[in-house]
């Protein structure tokens, strides 16, 4: 999958244990940069503490979150968001945040 992306500069992981570290395995390999995280440290950026009082809470405005990303960049819309893709968008989002390649949540996305 890593060889599907040419540039490939950042690899932004969620998570543990051993399927965690076959990817930083790879990503050191190929000599990608690395930023391994939990949930807490993006929900920490996107939802407010009442939007995360439970993990399914946090998983539903993870999705809404995820939406608006979608439709901010144009990408297709999907006929359905599990919660896993949209946590993964999300992820993304704070990942090009962190990295600096945004300065800041675009509006739009932004509640």
């Amino acid at each position: 999958m890593l060889n599907d992306i040419p540039q490939l500069a950042w690899l932004i992981l969620e998570g543990g244990g051993s399927i965690a570290h076959i990817w930083i395995k790879e990503a050191e390999r190929r000599k990608i940069a690395i930023r391994q995280i939990n949930a807490e440290t993006w929900r920490e950026r996107f939802l407010y503490s009442r939007e995360q009082r439970s993990g399914q809470q946090a998983k539903n405005h993870a999705e809404q979150l995820a939406r608006r990303i979608i439709t901010w960049s144009s990408a297709t819309n999907p006929t359905s968001l599990r919660h896993d893709a949209a946590e993964a968008i999300a992820i993304g989002m704070w990942g090009v945040l962190e990295v600096g390649w945004l300065e800041r949540l675009p509006s739009a996305v932004r509640r």
